[in-house]
This record gives structure tokens, sequence and C-alpha cells, in this order.
């Protein structure tokens, strides 16, 4: 019985928090709250009526999404409800599933720690650490991160994309765990993956996190094979399906990124330069802007680059170092990026999920610290929009105070993930993964690290 408290605890949270959500976003005139939704109600509605001519809106330089995007959009059609309900009703049951594969996961990752309690392959955790054993933490974090973010999670289609990438991550770890079916879930995972990469480019860099051996083989095969059919199928019925390749070029720099903070600054010092609505966000324009756009894609194209070293000198793969890169490669996409929107959160928080997955005494992952400092940014970024959106367009003090605090915390993670990751996997094999924390707390349950460590190709 007690096993099962954490997860009747967390599904009563869930609930809690999604009806809350759900009630802010279909009922949302009801309750005095800005409103998260404009895109729904104003962009998405409008894509919908150029996609169901069948064609993509090719003048509109505000759809800047791979082909498979329309997909997402068109759904709500199929709904005997109005547009924007049926795009949050859409939301929520994707919400749900991903809740369902990240509890499950946890149920199958707490049932392996069991059995190699009960076979003596280690040591039950006591004492303090006891009541670690039996959390789904990934159940967890996607519940309180999702929430700490608030309605803007239904108002957006990044947490149906981010529900896509969870799925096929958790597809890929657990074929190592099921050799009967582990080419499937690797084939599965893959396609998966690569499905999420045509909903929006960021699921393509989890394939550089895939793992090793059949793995990385596989995955990339079936991503191969998949991609290829899904843009065949666009390209044959819809013309214009690639034309969001041409759409980010006259981009400015957004004002909740990072190579912001200078620009609010300077425009209390004479810089004539403005915020404008450009390519469907609030963007500076004006002197030097495009200098600092154009560092924000040296400064992705370098972090794309350690990715790719990493991935190459790589000696030692746990079993949570592919959802521990995962995060940290998104993340330093997203410190590198022009823009930092508010619903990027939930990509971050979905993939901590994945990563807490292999949390509890017997886990492996070193994203502990980085995925703390995730969720309490999540929390800002629900402040800084859509509380205080207005007065960050205006660089106002306390605004941009704000918003530079949740930057250095979103810096902080994946400075620090992508270090502990480095270490962790220039270990020699036998060697032990790098993060104090984590080999205080084996120390502290006596338990020996269920690691599994391959040769990376």
């Amino acid at each position: 019985m007690r096993a099962i408290g954490p997860f009747l605890a967390v599904v009563a949270l869930f609930l809690a928090t999604r009806t809350a959500l759900l009630l802010f976003t279909v009922r949302e005139r009801e309750f005095v709250l800005p409103s998260v939704t404009n895109d729904v109600r104003d962009i998405y509605s409008r894509w919908y009526d150029v996609l169901s001519t069948g064609q993509f809106p090719e003048h509109d330089v505000m759809w800047q999404y791979p082909p498979a995007a329309a997909l997402v959009i068109l759904a709500p059609g199929l709904l005997p409800l109005s547009y924007a309900v049926g795009f949050y009703w859409i939301s929520f049951t994707v919400d749900v599933i991903t809740f369902g594969v990240l509890l499950a996961a946890a149920r199958r990752r707490m049932v392996e720690d069991e059995v190699a309690y009960a076979s003596g392959a280690a040591v039950a955790p006591t004492g303090r650490w006891a009541w670690a054993r039996h959390q789904p933490w990934a159940a967890w974090v996607w519940t309180v991160g999702v929430a700490l973010g608030g309605p803007i999670a239904y108002g957006r289609y990044d947490l149906i994309v981010t529900g896509v990438a969870v799925a096929g991550l958790v597809l890929l770890l657990s074929a190592d765990a099921n050799p009967l079916d582990g080419r499937n879930r690797r084939w599965a995972g893959g396609a998966v993956l690569a499905f999420g990469a045509l909903l929006k480019v960021w699921p393509a860099l989890l394939f550089l996190c895939a793992g090793p051996g059949r793995r990385w083989k596989e995955s990339w095969a079936a991503a191969v094979v998949a991609g290829s059919l899904i843009l065949l199928g666009f390209w044959v019925t819809m013309p214009h399906s690639m034309s969001f390749l041409s759409a980010q070029g006259g981009r400015g720099v957004e004002v909740e990124s990072i190579a912001a903070l200078p620009f609010h600054i300077a425009s209390h010092h004479g810089w004539s330069g403005y915020v404008a609505l450009n390519y469907g966000s609030m963007e500076y324009l004006g002197p030097h802007v495009n200098l600092a756009a154009k560092l924000c894609l040296l400064a992705s194209a370098l972090a794309f680059g350690w990715l790719v070293l990493w991935r190459l000198t790589a000696r030692t793969w746990r079993d949570s170092t592919t959802a521990d890169a995962a995060l940290v490669a998104v993340l330093l996409f997203v410190i590198t990026s022009r823009v930092i929107s508010p619903q990027y959160m939930v990509w971050l928080v979905g993939l901590g999920a994945v990563c807490a997955l292999h949390f509890g005494p017997r886990g492996t992952s070193l994203m502990r610290l980085p995925l703390a400092l995730v969720l309490v940014a999540t929390a800002l970024t629900c402040i800084e929009y859509p509380y205080w959106f207005d007065e960050l367009l205006n660089a106002e003090r306390e605004a941009v105070l704000l918003v530079t605090v949740r930057n250095v915390l979103l810096v902080a993670a994946a400075v620090i993930g992508a270090s502990r990751l480095w270490r962790s996997t220039r270990a020699p094999a036998g060697g032990q993964t790098a993060g104090g924390s984590l080999r205080v707390l084996v120390a502290q349950a006596g338990s020996r690290s269920r690691s599994q460590e391959m040769s990376a190709p």
C-alpha cells in the first residue's frame, strides 16, 4: 500500500491542476486573468482557414513551422466545438497521455528496482532515503512543471510537440530493458521523434542523444524512413509545404531572449531602436539588432558543434545519458536562440521529466540541479508573461530584472548540465559517474549503481 500512495497523490494533483488549466482556457472569459490564448483564436484559426483549402500559408511570415504542424492546426476542426475550445481539449488530451506514459514508465522503473532489491543485486535504501524508493519522479515533474507554466501550456501547440518527443524518448529508453521487442521500440522511438521534428524542429536535436550501438542505428534508420514518407506525403498533397524554411531571415531579437538585455538597457540611454510585432513575436528592431541576431546564430552553431564533439568523443554511456543529453541539448538551443518564448519552458519540463525516470536511490541522472533551476525559471516565466509583459515591452526595471533572473537560471542549468554530461561520459568503463549528489545518495542507500555502460561507436 505504501507504494500506491505516491501514485494516487500525483494523480490527484494532476487532475486538480489540469482541471484548473482547462477552465482557465475553455472558460477564460469568466476569469479575471490576462489572456494567453490569443494565438489560438487569432493566428491558429487563420492558418486553419488556409490549410483547410489544401495549401500552406506561404506568404504569412508568421508560419515558421515544418509541414506536420498542419496536422495540429487542422485537428480542432474535426471536433464539434469552436476552433479554440477544440484546440484546448486536444492539448488537454495530449497532456493526459503524456502523463500516462511517464507514470507507466516510472512504474516500470520501480518494478525493476524492486526485482533488483529482492534478488540481492542491490540493497534497498533505508532511513531518510527510503521514501525515494516509491516516488514516480517523472510524473511529479511533469505535473508540477506544466502547472507552474500556467494556462499558456494549452494556449500554444508546444505541449503537443513535447508530448510526442517524450513518447519517442521513453520508447528508446525502454528498448534496452525489453530485449524481446527492443528493436521494435527503437524503430518506433525513431519514427515518433522524426514526427516530432516535423511538428517543430527542436526534437531533431534528440537524435544526437539517442545512444550508441543499435539504439543509434535503428532510431536513425526509422527516422529517415518515417520522415521521408511524411515529407513526401505533404509535398504531393499540399503545395508550399517547405515554405517555412525561408520565414526566419528577417527576425530581430525577441524581448525575452538573452540577447535583448543590452537593448533593454540601451533604450533608456538614447538608443534609437524600438519594439514591434515581428514574425509573430515582440522583437527589438533598430541599430545593432542584426548583429546581435547573428551572434545568436553563431552561438547556436557553436553549441551544436559542442554537442557533436561530445557525441563523437563520449566514452561511457549510462542508462540515463540519453535523457540527460536531451535536456542539455535543448537547454543550449534555448539560451542561444534569438527567441525565448514562454511556451519553450514546457519543452524543458518534458525532457526533465524523462530525466526524472532515472532519479531515486538507484538512478544515475545528473540533472537534478539543472531541472530544479528549470522549474524555478518556469515559475518566473509565468509571472513575466502575461502579468509583467507590458512592463517588459517598456523595459521597466522590475520586469527586465525578472526576465534576466529567469535567463540566468536557464544559463546556469545549461552550463551545469553540459559540464556534468561531459564529465560523466569521459570516465573509463567502470568509473564513477560525475556528480557529488549521486555519490552521496548511492553511499547512503548502500546500493550498487545500475549503470549500463556501453562503448560508444
